[in-house]
């Protein structure tokens, strides 16, 4: 079972929300659009815009999007998720 990092040691990036909205306005589909294909809703956007972290299913599900439209760059790197990241 793979060990869990302190929380100290769990890197989420400051500036996850504009990193978002890069990627939305790049991919040039709407709010709705983004939170279907991520399988959430906008109301999880609308949280994730104003600082609420999203869980791992979730940044999974926005990298494979953010790589499927040729935007990964546009997402910052989340280390620390699990031990030997």
């Amino acid at each position: 079972m793979p060990r869990r990092l302190p929380r100290e040691m769990h890197i989420f990036p400051e500036d996850f929300p504009q990193a978002l909205e890069r990627l939305k306005e790049a991919s040039g589909l709407t709010w709705t659009e983004l939170a279907r294909r991520l399988g959430t809703n906008s109301l999880t956007l609308r949280r994730w815009r104003s600082g609420v972290r999203p869980n791992a299913l979730h940044l999974l599900a926005l990298q494979d999007l953010a790589a499927s439209l040729d935007l990964a760059h546009l997402l910052p790197v989340v280390r620390g998720c699990h031990a030997g990241q």
